[in-house]
């Protein structure tokens, strides 16, 4: 049986196509290649080549009255293509070949590329992730002196505006609102800036045993402006109440 290997050494393929191969040879490649498409697609491709030949030689024999004899001979002209088709097979060949090889480089360079950008992009993302968990733990920890402002509501028109000082470390603040005369089984409060922007929305809260609302947010989504917080109480059934309006000034 022949393998691939002893097929391109000896160009078994070009051979059997221009009938240089012993009988023996023949009969082996035959029995190899019937069942091989790649060998299978390489006889073909070499036949092809040897009818193109085969068709140039025909028509410079018919273009050209006056050239030598043998020339015009038809079977003299076969074999000169022949004797061509076995000169330039192996090269045509070997070409393929060189083509298809720097085709796989090409495609190589791409995947590796490629791979060392997703390897760059998992190293970041898991940075990121070692970050986050490292301030996942940090505020998780006990918070002693957390920053935390009383609201004043708003009864009328203005009223006194409480002012938050944002800590040097992010970290929690805590919002302590007093709804006052209001008493719901539960509260809804929006933290919003001056220009509409909602920066908190809580819904569910219930009052602590002083009668007061504790609402804590991230020093991170706060930036220096001006705030206000409403509070809707939720009544057991029906809509939202209006339970008091809190302006705030960030620092």
């Amino acid at each position: 049986m022949m393998d691939h290997q002893s097929i391109d050494a000896g160009s078994i393929a070009e051979r059997y196509v221009t009938g240089r191969l012993a009988p023996e040879e023949a009969a082996a490649f035959e029995e190899h290649y019937l069942d091989c498409p790649s060998c299978c697609a390489r006889v073909e491709a070499a036949e092809r080549l040897q009818r193109g030949l085969r068709r140039l030689a025909e028509q410079a024999a018919v273009r050209a009255p006056d050239a030598p004899r043998w020339s015009r001979s038809p079977r003299l002209a076969l074999a000169a293509a022949a004797l061509l088709a076995v000169t330039l097979l192996p090269a045509w060949i070997e070409l393929r070949e060189v083509r298809s090889l720097r085709s796989d480089l090409a495609r190589t360079k791409v995947e590796t590329g490629s791979a060392d950008r997703l390897k760059g992009e998992l190293q970041q993302t898991r940075r990121d992730l070692e970050a986050l968990h490292s301030e996942i733990a940090a505020d998780r920890q006990p918070q002693a002196n957390l920053p935390v402002v009383p609201l004043t509501p708003v009864r009328g028109g203005d009223g006194p505006v409480r002012t938050l000082k944002l800590p040097a470390k992010p970290g929690w603040v805590g919002l302590w609102v007093e709804p006052g005369d209001a008493d719901f089984p539960a509260y809804r409060a929006t933290l919003r800036k001056n220009e509409g922007a909602v920066v908190l929305q809580a819904s569910g809260l219930r009052l602590n045993d002083l009668g007061a609302l504790l609402i804590t947010i991230h020093s991170a989504s706060l930036s220096p402006g001006a705030y206000q917080l409403d509070l809707d109480g939720l009544p057991a059934n029906g809509a939202p109440v209006p339970a008091g309006r809190f302006p705030l000034r960030i620092e």
